[in-house]
């Protein structure tokens, strides 16, 4: 006598306590990924000004910009920034624009 196969309707879904845990657990992902971001709000600012620690004294260096820079150090920290957006920056002369 052979009896007909016994169907298993659970293995073909996802139970109800699975996916809750699931749901909580990409809730949890998300919720990490988003606190964790390495650029914030604030950290937009910080891209355009890169940390350069130059000397305060001031003598000044005018830059092909057209722009004074108190000094060689600050000229050159904005040169660097400005060739790694693939521009070029020259110094004009000492002094003043």
């Amino acid at each position: 006598m052979c009896s007909a196969p016994v169907s298993n309707q659970s293995s073909k879904w996802i139970n109800p306590v699975t996916m809750k845990f699931l749901s909580i657990l990409v809730a949890l992902c998300l919720l990490l990924a988003l606190t964790i971001s390495p650029i914030s709000c604030d950290d937009t600012e910080k891209v355009d000004k890169p940390f350069c620690p130059c000397p305060r004294n001031y003598e000044p260096v005018c830059g092909s910009n057209l722009v004074t820079y108190p000094n060689r150090c600050e000229f050159d920290c904005v040169r660097r920034n400005v060739e790694r957006q693939g521009r070029s920056m020259g110094l004009l002369r000492d002094g003043t624009c």
